[in-house]
C-alpha cells in the first residue's frame, strides 16, 4: 500500500525518527511486518527505519499507536508529562531558537489539528513560536496551517489575513501546489461568508491547477469540483453545476468512496431538479440513497429522504413524495433529530395543504411547532413560512402574517433570496387577501427585487 504525503518540515528528522521507531520495534520484541500489518509494505517500514523516507502523519500515528507510544516521543523523545530538557536528544534545547526547533512546533501544530485539538494548535502557533525568525518555507506553512486552524474554530474573518500571507510566500516561492490549496481554501471561507462570487474566482484559479496536473490529490480536487457545483447551481447556472458534479462525481468513483459518491449523486439530482429535469433528478436521487442505505447514515439517509420528497412533490407525484417524507420522519424519530423532525413535518404539512387535506396540514403544522426553536435559523424561516401559508388557507389571515414576518426576519439574514422570494410572495397575496393592497404591493416588490427582476407587480 503507499503512504500518504510525507511531512515535509521535517526531512530533516528523518533518520533519528527512524531510530526510534526501529529501537522501539525491538524493545517489543515486533518484527517489521508485525509493526505495519496489512497496512503497509516491509520495504516501506524498512525505509523509514534506516532514515531514507519521512512517515506521513498519518503513518505516523499508525505506526506510534502499534508501537503503544506518542508520536510525540517519536519526533522529540519526549514522552507526555517529560520535561522538555530532555529535547536534548534533538540536539534542542527549550530556550535554543533554531529552525529546527519551529520545523518541530510547526509539524506539532499539524498533528494536534489532525487530532481535532485546534484551540491547543492555534495556541502553540500563536505563542510559541517567534515568527520573525522562521524562514520563508517555514513561514507560508504557518500561515497555511493557523488559517486552517481559524476555519476550524470558526473564525473566517481571522482566516483571510492568513491566507492572503501565505499565498504572497507562495507566489513568491512559485510555490503552485501550495498556491492553489490556498486558493480552495479561499474559496471555501467566501463561501462560508456568503459571498459566492469571489468563491468562483479563487475556486476557478484551483480548478486551473487540477487541469495542469499540479495537484492530483483525491480530497483536494473532490472539494474544488464540488464547491463550485454548489456555487454554480446557487447562481441557477445549472449546466455548469451539472458538469462540475460529473467531474467530481468521476474522482469519487474513481475513489470508490460511497458515502461522498452518494453526497454527489444527491447534490447533482438537485441542480437536474432546479434545471426542472425531473426524470434525471429522480435517477440520481435514488442511486444516492441506495448508496447511503448501504452505508447505514441515518442522518444523511434522513435528509436525502426528505429531498427526495421535494423532489416528488414538485412533479406533483403526490404519493411518492408522501412515502418519502413520512419515512424521513420515521428516520428522525428513530434518532430523536429534532432539526429533522421539524423539516420532515414542514414537508408533510405542505404537501397536504397542496392536496386540500387541511387537517393532516395542521396536526403535521403543529408537531414541525414543538420544535421549531432548536432548528437553525434557514430551516426555522422554512417552517414559519410554511405554517403562514397554512393559515391563510385556514382564514387566520392575522396569524398567518405574523408568522410570514418571522419568516422574513430568519431568512433575510441567509443568502437564500429564492426562498426568500417565495415567501414574499405568500406574504403578498395573504395581505392582499386581507385588504391591505398598498403593503401587499410592497411585498411583491420585494419578491421581485429578490429575484433580480423589476417590480411588475400593478396587474397582481
Amino acid at each position: 500500500m503507499t503512504a500518504d504525503k510525507p511531512l515535509n518540515l521535517l526531512e530533516g528528522l528523518a533518520p533519528i525518527v527512524g531510530l526510534r521507531i526501529r529501537e522501539s520495534r525491538t524493545e517489543k520484541g515486533m518484527s517489521q511486518k508485525d509493526l505495519v500489518g496489512e497496512r503497509f509494505s516491509k520495504s516501506y517500514i524498512s525505509s523509514i527505519e534506516r532514515g531514507k523516507i519521512t512517515p506521513s502523519l498519518k503513518a505516523l500515528e499508525y505506526i506510534a499507536k502499534r508501537l503503544g507510544i506518542s508520536v510525540a516521543y517519536l519526533l522529540t523523545g519526549m514522552h507526555p508529562g517529560q520535561n522538555n530538557s530532555n529535547s536534548a536528544s534533538l540536539g534542542l534545547h527549550e530556550e535554543e531558537e533554531s529552525p529546527a526547533r519551529w520545523d518541530l512546533m510547526i509539524t506539532e501544530a499539524r498533528i494536534l489539528r489532525e487530532q481535532h485539538r485546534y484551540e491547543p494548535a492555534r495556541a502553540l502557533l500563536t505563542s510559541k513560536i517567534r515568527v520573525r525568525q522562521l524562514g520563508v518555507e517555514q513561514l507560508k506553512h504557518y500561515h497555511f496551517i493557523l488559517a486552517q486552524l481559524y476555519i476550524d474554530l470558526d473564525d473566517s474573518t481571522q482566516a483571510l489575513p492568513e491566507l492572503e500571507a501565505a499565498r504572497d510566500l507562495a507566489e513568491k516561492t512559485a510555490d503552485g501546489e501550495l498556491l492553489a490549496r490556498v486558493r480552495q481554501l479561499t474559496g471555501a471561507v467566501y463561501m462560508l461568508q456568503g459571498k459566492p462570487v469571489l468563491a468562483i474566482e479563487q475556486l476557478r484559479g484551483a480548478l486551473q491547477a487540477i487541469e495542469a496536473g499540479v495537484i492530483k490529490d483525491f480530497h483536494f480536487k473532490l472539494a474544488v469540483y464540488s464547491n463550485l457545483g454548489i456555487l454554480h447551481h446557487q447562481h441557477s447556472d445549472e449546466g455548469e453545476a451539472v458538469a462540475m458534479y460529473r467531474e467530481a462525481l468521476q474522482v469519487a468513483e474513481e475513489s470508490s468512496n460511497p458515502e461522498k459518491l452518494a453526497n454527489l449523486y444527491w447534490n447533482l439530482a438537485a441542480s437536474y431538479r432546479e434545471n426542472g429535469n425531473l426524470a434525471q433528478a429522480r435517477q440520481y436521487a435514488v442511486k444516492s440513497l441506495a448508496l447511503y442505505e448501504s452505508l447505514a447514515d441515518l442522518r444523511m439517509l434522513t435528509q436525502l429522504r426528505a429531498g427526495f420528497g421535494v423532489i416528488m412533490l414538485e412533479a406533483r407525484q403526490f404519493e411518492e413524495a408522501e412515502v418519502q417524507f413520512l419515512l424521513a420522519l420515521k428516520l428522525a424519530e428513530e434518532q430523536s433529530n429534532a432539526e429533522a423532525l421539524v423539516t420532515a413535518n414542514m414537508y408533510l404539512t405542505d404537501l397536504y395543504l397542496e392536496q386540500g387535506q387541511l387537517d393532516k396540514a395542521c396536526r403535521h403544522s403543529d408537531a414541525m411547532s414543538v420544535y421549531l426553536n432548536v432548528a437553525d435559523p434557514l430551516v426555522r424561516g422554512q417552517a414559519y413560512g410554511s405554517r403562514g401559508s397554512l393559515l391563510t388557507a385556514t382564514g387566520d389571515n392575522d396569524g398567518a402574517i405574523y408568522n410570514f414576518e418571522q419568516a422574513v426576519q430568519l431568512i433575510e439574514k441567509t443568502p437564500a433570496k429564492e426562498l426568500l422570494s417565495k415567501v414574499y410572495f405568500r406574504y403578498a397575496r395573504t395581505l392582499s387577501a386581507k385588504g391591505e393592497a398598498v403593503r401587499a404591493a410592497e411585498m411583491f416588490e420585494r419578491a421581485y427585487r429578490q429575484l433580480g427582476r423589476p417590480g411588475l407587480v400593478a396587474d397582481r
